[in-house]
């Protein structure tokens, strides 16, 4: 991965599918935008995606409002966001991400807001290695927030609850931090994701071939009922363990059919097979897309108490 010159690697949380509350960590809302590192030096204010790819031109309000701070020598981290009513939304923020203008960017009508949680310089120090709280305490006091720049709020106490706040008013989820940890560079565990997740039981329709070194299977393709069609649903490809895909893989070579069943759908073309959907399988997912397919799915088992003409879509 590169980077812009003198521009650090974000730290990226890892996901997590086990949530705990527990006392020596922070929990934030996690927010659907575009990550951005804000540096601010004698020669001006930059943004960049992590990534390292200069994303100024793209919202230069959120530039302005950062060379208005007193201080003028720090680099910050946040999300930039934009609003589908109280949720944001990566859909509605796309028409900003790719401008090649600032001026296009201030005629696309669609407001940013930069969301800053972290400091990793702080009026020409490198404050890294102090402790994330030592670190929320200095950016408040290094930055005044208002207009399109904010503060991501946090709680250190009554993080199951926040988690049934966020996935209740249909955010993504919580961002769990350790409290006394430093500013990592790349993927760390002691930022976490809990993403909030739905079920949902799904007809096996079939699989797609392994790839590099997984066995047996790839993903199983899945489907549900409507009416007196079945329309495809996508695919999912995490949460099989080797034995689990060599399991699938025996049952759904019995159950091999020359054409899919699934009658609605974009269906996948290349290294698949079909199979008579008679498997039911439980999987979580955070969200069903704008083209009805499911969004970070993951497998949970095989349901064999419901019979798959009865799988519908579960609203």
């Amino acid at each position: 991965m590169t980077s812009a010159p003198d521009v650090p690697q974000p730290a990226l949380a890892t996901l997590s599918h086990e949530r705990f509350w527990e006392d020596g960590w922070v929990y934030e809302r996690k927010l659907d935008g575009q990550r951005c590192l804000a540096v601010r030096t004698a020669r001006g204010t930059k943004l960049y995606s992590r990534s390292g790819r200069d994303v100024t031109v793209a919202f230069p309000e959120i530039a302005e409002a950062l060379e208005e701070q007193a201080s003028s020598d720090f680099v910050i981290d946040g999300e930039v966001v934009a609003f589908e009513g109280t949720r944001t939304s990566f859909a509605r923020l796309q028409p900003r991400i790719h401008l090649s203008s600032a001026e296009k960017a201030r005629r696309s009508g669609v407001p940013v807001w930069f969301y800053v949680f972290d400091v990793l310089r702080a009026d020409g120090e490198d404050v890294r290695r102090r402790s994330l709280l030592e670190r929320k305490r200095l950016l408040r006091e290094l930055l005044t927030f208002d207009g399109p720049v904010r503060y991501t709020q946090h709680r250190r106490r009554g993080g199951e609850d926040y988690f049934a706040e966020a996935c209740r008013k249909g955010w993504e989820g919580l961002i769990a931090k350790r409290a006394d940890a430093a500013y990592a560079t790349g993927r760390t565990d002691r930022w976490l994701k809990f993403k909030c997740e739905a079920g949902q039981e799904l007809v096996v329709v079939g699989w797609t071939d392994p790839e590099g070194s997984r066995v047996a299977l790839g993903a199983l393709l899945l489907g549900y009922h409507d009416g007196d069609d079945l329309v495809y649903a996508g695919k999912v490809g995490t949460g099989f363990s080797q034995a689990v895909l060599r399991d699938l893989h025996a049952q759904l070579t019995d159950l091999e059919v020359d054409e899919s069943p699934c009658t609605k759908g974009a269906l996948p073309r290349k290294a698949v097979h079909w199979a008579r959907p008679s498997l039911v399988a439980q999987v979580a997912f955070t969200e069903w897309t704008a083209a009805n397919q499911l969004r970070h799915p993951r497998f949970l088992g095989l349901r064999t108490d419901k019979s798959a003409s009865d799988v519908v879509r579960e609203q």
